[in-house]
């Protein structure tokens, strides 16, 4: 049989679970697994079977008083088995509602709102109830969707990293939470990784167009090269790179804001008129390109030294010959 345990720690608001026992000391015993859980420690559980009452003792002191309740049993009535709100078993779609609610109540873990648990507690049930090959009992229904309801709540308090030991309640209070997320690899290994894994993530946010013409720019490295294999406008093309890497950033530097772009990619030089050479013949590469705040434009890391070198070979002649 299913009862509703209310547990009160001394100075505590009682905490509600949802046990099964026929007998004082299955009962007992159930009891004793969720007072050790919920205080610590040993415990000692002293039942009164007649009242359904008793007291949690720790160290020959009570430190929490509970009760129990049975939980209604219900069974599904006569029914015809044709009939349009008929589901299995002779359990109805009534029955299906009376039973989440149910579940709701006894799992008192006020979690997340209302409805959420209640559709938790109605698809388990009803799931369980469709795939059963024989008649379930109304309290093993009961069961099933509370525990649903747990499972879910498990699973979200692991995902937020809250520590299941504690009573805070907080997110990343689970320590190997913090320990996997605050301890960030430093080395260059370690931040390569990490970089690799964050832009197939932060990629895969963005719209498939978007993220269509990132990729292929960074996979021809021109932007009309990337426009025709995609089949669209070069105008299309430079629209979308500039949403999909506005979004990119944004989602790269946060919750940081991202920092302004400054100086012009080079693979539209060629397309936007802008002489990718010096007049020498140079390669304005990142690494040949040179950029001063006191002058505009770009310079020649090549030709400003072949100019140093035809400077001190002067000076060393002019030296020569003064001497």
């Amino acid at each position: 049989m299913d009862y509703q345990l209310a547990i009160t720690p001394t100075g505590q608001p009682p905490t509600y679970r949802t046990i099964t026992g026929d007998t004082p000391a299955e009962l007992a015993a159930a009891i004793h697994i969720h007072a050790r859980g919920l205080l610590g420690g040993q415990v000692d559980i002293h039942l009164a079977p007649e009242t359904l009452t008793g007291t949690v003792r720790r160290a020959g002191a009570d430190v929490a008083t509970f009760t129990l309740a049975p939980v209604e049993q219900h069974q599904p009535a006569a029914v015809d088995t044709t009939a349009p709100d008929h589901v299995a078993h002779g359990y109805t779609m009534r029955d299906l509602d009376r039973a989440a609610r149910t579940a709701c109540a006894a799992d008192r873990s006020l979690s997340s709102n209302i409805s959420l648990r209640y559709d938790l507690a109605w698809s388990a049930i009803a799931e369980h109830l469709v795939t059963a090959d024989q008649p379930p009992a109304w309290n093993e229904l009961v069961r099933v969707g509370w525990q649903a309801i747990y499972q879910d709540v498990k699973a979200v308090r692991r995902l937020y990293g809250v520590d299941s030991t504690g009573r805070s309640g907080e997110v990343a209070s689970a320590p190997r939470f913090v320990a996997y997320w605050a301890h960030v690899p430093t080395d260059s290994v370690g931040e390569g990784i990490v970089e690799r894994m964050a832009v197939h993530q932060v990629l895969a946010t963005l719209p498939e167009h978007q993220r269509q013409a990132v990729v292929a720019l960074a996979t021809q490295d021109d932007y009309q090269r990337a426009a025709d294999s995609l089949g669209i406008k070069y105008g299309t093309l430079t629209a979308r790179i500039r949403l999909g890497r506005r979004g990119f950033r944004e989602l790269w530097f946060a919750p940081e804001t991202a920092p302004p772009t400054k100086g012009t990619d080079r693979r539209v030089a060629s397309r936007a008129g802008i002489p990718n050479h010096c007049p020498k013949g140079h390669e304005f590469t990142p690494e040949n390109t040179i950029r001063r705040p006191s002058s505009r434009g770009r310079r020649c890391r090549t030709c400003e030294q072949l100019r140093d070198a035809a400077r001190n070979r002067a000076e060393k002649n002019w030296a020569g010959v003064a001497a």
